[in-house]
């Protein structure tokens, strides 16, 4: 009997091959290119009972299972050979080639009835880099299906957006629901920082409202990523078929439309993506180094932060965590801590981008409130150790999101008034950005429901300085004031330049991004501003130079006649108030209280004409030296009250 038979009369014990050192050398778990043989062979070893290796012992390989994909014949994985005989110190080898298909391979080796199974995993060729670009291009694809989505339903909910903002008070609780229902309408609460800091800088929100819209901007944030943990992801082209089809059938429906096919779209990108991380574990170090993030949470809550920062989305890297949990990629302490992170990198962009000490103190705000957050959030988990009650999937980490977000909000809306007295120590205001205005801001263009608002603020202003050159045009006359006069020609040339700022913006709004409301806001808000541009004009160009002639001419008017103006311009005043007012509280019934004061500033001035030739008739010496001017004064004031019924007319449109 030959020694290689000696087997069958030994205990054989059937073994995968270790080194000296005790290094596992079998090559299982390797990770090949598809049709292709592995880099290492499959090693096994056969001893006695003593640990000895035996010599021409044969061990048998076969093909156990391999991806369903593969169903070519010819394509199927190989080994050669299949039957092998052991070496002297008992090591027997075998090598493999994959089949067409990526995806797992089992190789089973058996001896004398014993058995081993091996694992091989398939990849194409390039796989690290498809994995980066799937990865990459899936989060590119994620971050327009979020803008376009939201586009959607800020273009069918953008006037209540900002009636939303434009109404916040120091009620820290309606501008909490505020932040939230704006964030949920963007998709982002990187978006809302960015509108929230322009409307800070232009004053159109204080300190505390600020910070309170962030609070509710930052858990309506979470309310996407509850939706994406939904996994639904293999109906992403359902949803995007149906937004596609009800945009074609129902054109009027067509934002409601763009908002499914940019949730379709966020589903079908994070597809994209978890076939992309689906092989990122096959990475040499990265099992390591996920174990090492498992006990360095410092380490990872900075990636989280840094990636958060660099994507300027918390929700990008959040979706991309929950697809990393998903594929069971990271465990649940490291995801986490990566979530935690991701919520404070994002705070820190808009940091950056405020130009405003009110702008900076918001934003700053934010960052302390989630980084306090992140603070009691480790302990509870790293300390005293909550997390066994959690599981490990994308439910349970958008759970955490929200009442991460939750629990910061409630933390601090109570203490915003100490709050806001310490972030205002902290940041101090420049003379500059005293001075400094940026209402009118060109990245909105795009959003005319906002763009809308801050015009509304800049033609308020307006309003307002043309009330007080109509104010003080009365004094001009009656104390004969040069420097007054003087003044009055100035705040005219601010008017203008109003204007001509604020005509060509609202001419500029994107017609695409407006509903029929806002077209009729964008209308009525031009002719308000050439109305009030007219009124300055006249006050200015015409009013003044009568007041030059009656200056430089040494002119009295008479008590009767002077009388009339005054009564005449009190009414013209109170007229062009009211238009005002009735454009900053959207009172329709004010507005047509103006209108209706047209006839009457016609009825009074026809009177008062009536009464100065009466006057003249009598041969009164003052009303003969000042007819020139007189019954232009009155056309003039009469004009103004036109032009004032005007605004009215235009907010009646508005409404």
């Amino acid at each position: 009997m030959g020694a290689g038979y000696l087997y069958l009369f030994l205990c054989c014990v059937l073994t995968r091959a270790h080194d000296p050192l005790g290094n596992d050398i079998s090559g299982d778990n390797q990770i090949g290119i598809v049709n292709q043989f592995l880099n290492q062979p499959v090693v096994v070893r056969i001893m006695d009972e003593k640990g000895k290796g035996l010599e021409n012992v044969p061990v048998v390989f076969i093909v156990l299972k391999e991806p369903q994909e593969n169903k070519i014949t010819n394509k199927f994985a190989v080994i050669q050979p299949e039957t092998t005989y052991t070496d002297k110190d008992g090591f027997a080898k075998t090598f493999v080639r994959l089949g067409n298909a990526r995806g797992d391979y089992y190789i089973l080796c058996r001896q004398n009835g014993e058995t081993l199974l091996f694992h091989f995993t398939g990849m194409e060729r390039d796989w690290v880099l498809l994995m980066v670009i799937s990865v990459i291009g899936g989060l590119a694809l994620f971050i327009f299906a979020l803008n376009y989505g939201s586009k959607g339903l800020i273009r069918g909910f953008g006037s209540k957006t900002r009636d939303l903002l434009f109404n916040l008070t120091n009620n820290r609780l309606t501008s909490l629901v505020g932040g939230f229902f704006v964030t949920i309408i963007f998709g982002s609460c990187t978006a809302t920082a960015s509108l929230l800091i322009k409307f800070a800088s232009a004053g159109v929100v204080q300190l505390i409202p600020g910070l309170a819209v962030m609070l509710g901007a930052n858990i309506g944030a979470t309310i996407t990523i509850q939706i994406l943990a939904f996994n639904i992801m293999n109906y992403a082209l359902l949803i995007i078929t149906i937004g596609v089809f009800l945009r074609i059938l129902f054109p009027n429906l067509r934002n409601l439309a763009q908002f499914i096919f940019g949730i379709g779209l966020l589903f079908f990108s994070l597809k994209i993506i978890s076939t992309g991380i689906g092989s990122v574990k096959y990475i040499s170090g990265f099992t390591k180094t996920v174990d090492y993030l498992n006990n360095a949470p410092v380490l990872a809550i900075f990636i989280g932060a840094l990636t958060s920062f660099i994507f300027r989305s918390s929700t990008a890297v959040i979706g991309l965590v929950l697809v990393l949990t998903l594929e069971s990629a990271i465990s649940t302490m490291p995801a986490l801590h990566l979530l935690f992170g991701a919520n404070l990198g994002t705070t820190i962009f808009p940091i950056l981008l405020s130009d405003s000490a009110n702008a900076r103190r918001i934003t700053l705000g934010n960052f302390i409130c989630k980084f306090v957050g992140v603070l009691v959030f480790v302990i509870l988990f790293d300390y005293i150790k909550i997390i066994p009650f959690f599981e490990n999937n994308p439910r349970q980490i958008a759970s955490i999101h929200t009442i991460f977000n939750i629990v910061v909000a409630l933390i601090f809306l109570p203490l915003l008034s100490p709050f806001s007295k310490f972030l205002n120590f902290l940041v101090v205001e420049t003379k500059q950005e005293i001075l400094k205005s940026k209402r009118l801001d060109q990245s909105f263009l795009d959003a005319p429901a906002i763009a809308t608002g801050q015009a509304m603020k800049e033609i308020l202003d307006m309003g307002y300085k043309t009330i007080k050159m109509l104010e003080d045009a009365i004094r001009v006359f009656e104390k004969r004031d040069i420097v007054l006069r003087k003044t009055i020609i100035q705040s005219d040339d601010e008017i203008d330049q109003v204007e001509e700022m604020v005509t060509p913006y609202l001419s500029r709004l994107n017609p695409e991004e407006m509903d029929q409301e806002l077209r009729k806001m964008q209308i009525g808000l031009l002719t308000i501003t050439s109305e009030l541009e007219h009124i300055g004009d006249t006050i200015s160009k015409s009013l003044m130079n009568y007041a030059k002639k009656q200056i430089d001419e040494g002119m009295e008017f008479s008590q009767e006649g002077l009388a009339q103006i005054r009564e005449f311009h009190r009414f013209v005043l109170d007229t062009l108030k009211m238009a005002i007012s009735s454009l900053a509280t959207r009172d329709r019934r004010l507005a047509q209280d103006v209108v209706s004061r047209r006839d009457t500033g016609l009825k009074m001035v026809k009177d008062f004409e009536l009464k100065h030739i009466e006057r003249l008739q009598r041969g009164l010496k003052e009303s003969l030296e000042t007819s020139t001017i007189h019954l232009d004064i009155l056309s003039d004031l009469e004009r103004i009250n036109f032009h004032a019924t005007e605004i009215a007319e235009a907010v009646i449109g508005i409404l």
